[in-house]
């Protein structure tokens, strides 16, 4: 079913000189690309005899689209369970409201500075209870075969011309990855460029990963923290070559003590990534890093198109621009793919 729902989201293609922006309307989508991940998710799961008649309740950490999802999954198929979202204690009360609004129950008692690693720990106390089962999309490799066969194949059987370039937020790393290799299965000479937002490290780990020995690593981390610096981000680097090859390097990313509020898009490549997205980071070929005021730039772009978004959705569409003009730069055709994601919170 998911499969046939993705051929039905419409492609708004926009022509910029010699250069096609192909747009993944996911914003028609009640939880956007995550509509598929939930679904799959729950599929998956009962498939795999870990949801059954004994389950009472699913338990997914996270306030956004994903458990949202796998709320609208539950009930599409009649499951009669409970859905339980584990998000952090600081976690705005609109948000918390909003969930609860879609019969969610919602366990707010994480601290945000303990990150995923307190969350899971509350998860897996819940489902010390019986009955209650774990929805895992961080780890879980899955989420990257639902979106390949979904949003990969559907772009990709619709498009007159392979695309060459594929752009996404890295968020989870499934739509990165699973779009990226569909993608690549029509153009293998595809080049896949994931976004990042300030307050995440992903291009510090891909410029490390794709590294060997001290000397390119070192050079890897230099130009990476570069482009923290250009971001307005402080960054500092001490090298230690005689050390175990695990305590070469001590490296810090942080703000300037003097910017307040909220990052637009926190990203989830903020300390250690997920084992997930290390083992498919090297698949990326770049990974680019957005402000928020280029965030907002992305927003207010897809405004003039007639398309209302989130904070995602302009990280995407702004660096997609910034490819657009570029490519038209140099004089080269271009079929770029990205995803414009749902609009609500």
């Amino acid at each position: 079913m998911e499969k046939r729902n993705a051929q039905e989201v419409p492609l708004t293609c926009l022509q910029f000189g010699r250069v096609e922006l192909v747009l993944f309307r996911a914003d028609t989508l009640p939880a956007g690309v995550k509509s598929f991940i939930g679904r799959g998710l729950v599929e998956h799961n009962l498939a795999q005899g870990r949801i059954t008649r004994a389950t009472k309740a699913v338990v997914v950490h996270g306030a956004g689209n994903t458990v949202r999802a796998v709320k609208s999954a539950v009930d599409e198929l009649c499951l009669g369970i409970r859905v339980v979202a584990v998000i952090y204690a600081e976690t705005s009360q609109w948000v918390q409201t909003a969930l609860k609004a879609e019969a969610i129950e919602v366990v707010a008692e994480a601290p945000r500075n303990e990150g995923r690693a307190g969350r899971l720990e509350i998860v897996a106390e819940l489902c010390r209870q019986d009955g209650f089962v774990a929805l895992e999309q961080h780890e879980e490799p899955e989420i990257i075969r639902i979106q390949h066969d979904t949003i990969g194949r559907s772009i990709v059987s619709r498009l007159g011309s392979a695309p060459t370039h594929v752009i996404a937020g890295a968020g989870t790393g499934g739509t990165l990855f699973g779009l990226g290799a569909a993608a690549k299965s029509a153009n293998p000479n595809i080049r896949i460029i994931g976004v990042e937002g300030l307050g995440s490290t992903l291009t510090l780990w891909r410029a490390y990963l794709g590294a060997s020995g001290f000397k390119a690593q070192k050079a890897a981390i230099e130009g990476a923290l570069a482009k923290y610096r250009d971001a307005g981000m402080i960054t500092s680097l001490v090298c230690r070559p005689e050390a175990d090859t695990s305590d070469w390097f001590q490296i810090d990313v942080d703000f300037p003590d003097d910017w307040v509020g909220t990052v637009g898009i926190e990203g989830l490549g903020v300390g250690n990534p997920s084992r997930l997205i290390m083992d498919n980071l090297l698949s990326v070929d770049e990974i680019q890093i957005v402000t928020d005021g280029q965030v907002a730039e992305g927003v207010r772009a897809l405004e003039s198109h007639g398309i209302r978004a989130v904070q995602s959705a302009g990280a995407n569409f702004f660096a997609a621009m910034r490819l657009v003009e570029d490519l038209n730069r140099r004089g080269e055709f271009g079929t770029i793919v990205t995803v414009v994601t749902a609009a609500r919170p």
